[in-house]
């Protein structure tokens, strides 16, 4: 299997490479499994053929040439047979190695394709019914389509007399914003609605809405519908809105599977318990969630790649001083790069893991199996999906901006992509849900598993995320027992660091809301009240927790030792790292005393760093996408930066020219003189 991996060439980069204790090959076998790193291989060579992606993403093009250009790539992505629906069910683990692939190479028109096929078909398969098949089929035929929850104030109420919907914006701040397709090419969209009937409102549900003609691609009447312009990044994607008045609805494009509407205007649902008709919903919503942290952990992966490439042939000072040293030596280099490459293996490992389980949720929720257990895993899948999406984000955001910062002046170059990294990624802050607002679904969840805890019940979720919470009283009088670095640095040492501040921030959180309910003010204010500090720390704990969590079952599947030693390095970085942020709540709820927790962390951190700062280059070879999707003239596997980046600025249309206004620059000074 590793006839696909190919030695890399000789170069400046192989100092780090062979002083690192593991194979490279290995360690991406191990984690990525050697069917899918075959799977990869042939994706590649495959994107090669395709004269739709051989163009430089970094090239300079108009808003319509960016956006004519995504189109193709899209439409080219429904002719790669690997990247197909059918490919990715073959085998779970595609899923989140083809988002890998493909939003490092061109996200503007991966995300075109996810959102107005892959999503759009997602949809109509998950909460649809026979009847709304042709518009699956309309879609694969090529027809522009789009899903937008958007807006919560439009409605879809049932006219009894003519048997249809009529979908009402009552302004334009109810419009349906920023729905990725939406601004100039899907002729159809699926709209969430407040469903009214016979003056009962029965809360959003799905509807299958024609925007345009799919011939002319001109809209139809009663509705307003437009483009939202140029945006910091990802310009291919034509993000549009809409705005409905009185538009009629044929009664049949209400997505049905979970409640429907007779012909005579009354509500019928297979699930009678609202409850378990809602977790069943939200499963089906949490597809964009789960692909997004994905998106983040394969930007950061791109950049992450660059930076440690580069740190590792940028020489600077040195004891000697006619010779320096690569920066990469510096602790202050290690600690601003290191815990980053940590965390984007961390959240590899978690997404291959956890789209593995959307996907299988998704195929028992199609297949009707499993069907006593659907309602509660969807739920779960909400809650870990409203805290993974916004946790990924940020993370990879920060280590998008200290890879740029890290590469210095030549990071802050156009041809270092890391730029135009950072700009596409600032995307995944926000769409698919604003991150403050998402991931309070995950506290809200685990407040309700509190009140089942205070009750003496066994907690027990289908992904076992939360099964610890049974043992919260027993976990709640444990305190810091570490003594040592080494001792600190176990993986069985951190997992009950995390146990504890899941148990205590969820403590703290119930008891705050009820302190606030009984001064008087509302639920609604109370939990709103008690975000900062409490609510929202209580989440990324959790969400930390879990991926440990993951991080761990899989190091314990590895047989090459020396593999399983720089895995456990890498998970106990980013643990700590992590924890660091949370030494405050430490101290405040008396699980530690004195200075020794927050020295021993901090020293852990950078016993960590300086041990893995040899592996580093490896660690990054192991994950990093080929040079033409890195496409970096500082990260290219070869190592030769300078004359990368010597080709880029000579070939520069500005590198060796003088400007065509050079008379403006000469005659300045007399022009000024003649003013005056």
């Amino acid at each position: 299997m590793a006839r696909f991996l190919k030695n890399f060439p000789p170069g400046p980069l192989d100092y780090y490479r062979k002083r690192a204790s593991f194979d490279w090959k290995q360690m991406k076998l191990f984690i990525d499994t050697e069917e899918i790193t075959e799977y990869e291989h042939n994706v590649y060579r495959e994107l090669e053929k395709y004269p739709e992606y051989n163009v430089n993403n970094l090239t300079p093009r108009s808003l319509d040439e960016r956006r004519h250009l995504a189109l193709k790539q899209a439409l080219a992505y429904r002719t790669i047979e690997l990247l197909s629906l059918q490919s990715l069910i073959s085998d779970l683990k595609r899923p989140a190695a083809s988002t890998r692939i493909m939003m490092q190479y061109f996200p503007d028109s991966t995300i075109k394709y996810s959102v107005t096929d892959r999503l759009f078909t997602s949809a109509i398969v998950n909460m649809g019914s026979d009847r709304h098949l042709h518009f699956v089929s309309d879609a694969e035929e090529g027809k522009a389509t789009v899903v937008m929850p958007g807006g919560m104030r439009t409605t879809a109420t049932y006219d009894v007399r003519n048997k249809h919907f009529i979908l009402h914006s009552p302004d334009f701040e109810a419009a349906k914003c920023w729905t990725g397709g939406l601004g100039q090419c899907s002729t159809h969209a699926i709209v969430y609605a407040k469903l009214l009937l016979k003056g009962v409102d029965y809360g959003l549900h799905a509807f299958i809405v024609p925007v345009r003609d799919a011939k002319t691609l001109l809209p139809y009447p009663g509705l307003k519908i437009g483009d939202m312009g140029e945006k910091i990044g990802l310009n291919g994607l034509d993000n549009g809105f809409v705005q409905f008045n009185n538009y009629k609805l044929p009664r049949e494009n209400l997505l049905n599977k979970f409640g429907d509407v007779t012909e005579d205007g009354e509500y019928v649902t297979p699930i009678k318990d609202p409850n378990k008709r809602h977790g069943a919903a939200l499963g089906s919503l949490s597809g964009g969630r789960v692909n997004i942290a994905c998106i983040c952990e394969a930007m950061g992966t791109k950049a992450i790649t660059i930076a440690v490439r580069y740190a590792a042939i940028r020489k600077q000072f040195g004891p000697d001083p006619h010779e320096e040293i690569p920066i990469l030596e510096y602790q202050t280099h290690q600690y601003r790069l290191l815990p980053y490459l940590a965390a984007v293996y961390v959240l590899r490992i978690f997404n291959t893991f956890f789209n593995e389980a959307y996907f299988k949720f998704s195929l028992d929720n199609i297949l009707g199996n499993n069907k006593d257990i659907l309602p509660d895993l969807g739920v779960e899948i909400h809650a870990i999906s409203s805290a993974s999406k916004p946790l990924a984000g940020w993370i990879m955001k920060d280590a998008i901006q200290e890879c740029r910062e890290a590469c210095g002046g030549h990071g802050y170059l156009k041809a270092s992509n890391i730029g135009e990294i950072r700009n596409d990624h600032d995307a995944n802050l926000t769409y698919e849900g604003e991150n403050y607002v998402l991931i309070q679904q995950t506290s809200n969840w685990l407040l309700k598993l509190w009140i089942l805890v205070l009750d003496k019940n066994k907690i027990s979720t289908p992904l076992h995320s939360a099964d610890f919470l049974t043992d919260a009283g027993h976990i709640l009088r444990q305190k810091f027992a570490a003594t040592t670095t080494n001792e600190l640095c176990q993986l069985e040492s951190i997992i009950p660091i995390y146990q504890w501040l899941v148990c205590h921030l969820l403590q703290m959180t119930h008891n705050k809301i009820e302190s606030l309910i009984s001064s008087g003010n509302s639920s609604f204010w109370a939990k709103n009240n008690s975000q900062v500090f409490y609510a929202k720390s209580l989440a990324t704990v959790f969400i930390q927790h879990f991926f440990l969590k993951q991080m761990i079952e899989k190091i314990s599947e590895a047989d090459d030792l020396s593999v399983k030693n720089v895995l456990q390095k890498i998970c106990l970085l980013y643990g700590l790292w992590s924890l660091d942020k949370h030494v405050g709540i430490l101290y405040q709820g008396g699980y530690a005393h004195g200075p020794d927790a927050s020295i021993l962390i901090q020293e852990s951190i950078l016993k960590l760093c300086a041990d893995l700062k040899d592996e580093a280059v490896s660690l990054v070879d192991a994950v990093a996408a080929p040079d033409f999707i890195v496409n970096s003239v500082l990260g290219a596997s070869d190592g030769m930066v300078y004359k990368h980046l010597e080709s880029a600025i000579y070939s520069s249309p500005y590198g060796l020219e003088r400007p065509t206004w050079w008379r403006d620059v000469v005659n300045c000074n007399g022009d000024i003189k003649n003013k005056l």
